[in-house]
């Protein structure tokens, strides 16, 4: 926890090159804490600093076998508000709205909460249109009315 604490206090320090050592930190002695701060803080800024790694490496972590890079994938824009690109978002939820793995339906979930936040009309729409867990539509639709 020490050291993710030094990542997040040092994260506008990280440089496009950092994602591979973001990525293997997810993929090693992986858990949905360490997992979740990785994801919306440091790789979430290095990735919008260089969004070029979305077709480089992120495109590949939404359907990888490893379930904390899908759910990183899922959940990496969980800070960017009204700079979410949702087709992404939706596209990478899509991607992975099979999944019966509980991580990866929470983390669809709370992608579409904080994002309904932003952009209500939109989540709800999706959620309307396509077929999701139910846990991933009950934590989707937590702020909708």
């Amino acid at each position: 926890m020490v050291a993710m604490d030094y990542i997040e206090k040092f994260q506008k320090k990280l440089d496009k090159e950092d994602i591979y050592l973001m990525e293997k930190l997810v993929t090693t002695n992986s858990w949905w804490d360490t997992v979740d701060m990785l994801a919306q803080k440091p790789v979430g800024s290095i990735v919008a600093k260089h969004p070029e790694l979305i077709p480089e490496l992120v495109e590949g972590w939404a359907v990888d076998d490893d379930m904390w890079l899908r759910r990183t994938a899922i959940i990496f824009q969980l800070k960017y508000k009204d700079k979410t690109n949702d087709e992404l978002l939706y596209r990478y939820i899509k991607l992975n709205s099979d999944s019966k793995e509980f991580f990866i339906q929470k983390a669809i979930g709370w992608a579409l909460r904080e994002y309904s936040k932003t952009n209500p009309e939109s989540v709800r729409r999706f959620i309307q249109t396509g077929p999701l867990a139910p846990l991933s539509i009950r934590e989707g639709s937590k702020h909708l009315t």
